[in-house]
């Protein structure tokens, strides 16, 4: 195609941040001793979202197969989103391997 010029475009943002594993490797780890940093590997980092005021930041993680999230907190906490008040509440770990595993 003559005459025609092709332009890629990157953005490349400041506020990049890498991803933060500690807290699903320790959450995994204490659900399921040494093999929880293999289970770890079946995620993704997702990125980072706001949490309720008194927790602050979350991580959240896909899990590679089931496509279902699960989203914790810098200590390994989990959280879910709640739509009925718009935020995300506290839940045992057990509730979030449901939810991000089935």
């Amino acid at each position: 195609m003559e005459g025609v010029h092709w332009a890629i475009l990157v953005h490349i943002s400041s506020d990049y941040r890498p991803p933060d594993w500690g807290p699903l490797q320790r959450a995994l780890s204490s659900e399921f001793g040494d093999d929880g940093m293999h289970a770890a590997a079946a995620f993704w980092f997702i990125g980072f979202i706001a949490g309720p005021a008194d927790v602050g930041e979350l991580r959240l993680y896909e899990h590679s197969v089931t496509r279902r999230r699960l989203v914790l907190d810098r200590e390994g906490g989990a959280f879910r989103w709640f739509a009925a008040f718009e935020g995300y509440s506290r839940i045992t770990m057990d509730e979030a391997l449901i939810d991000a595993l089935a």
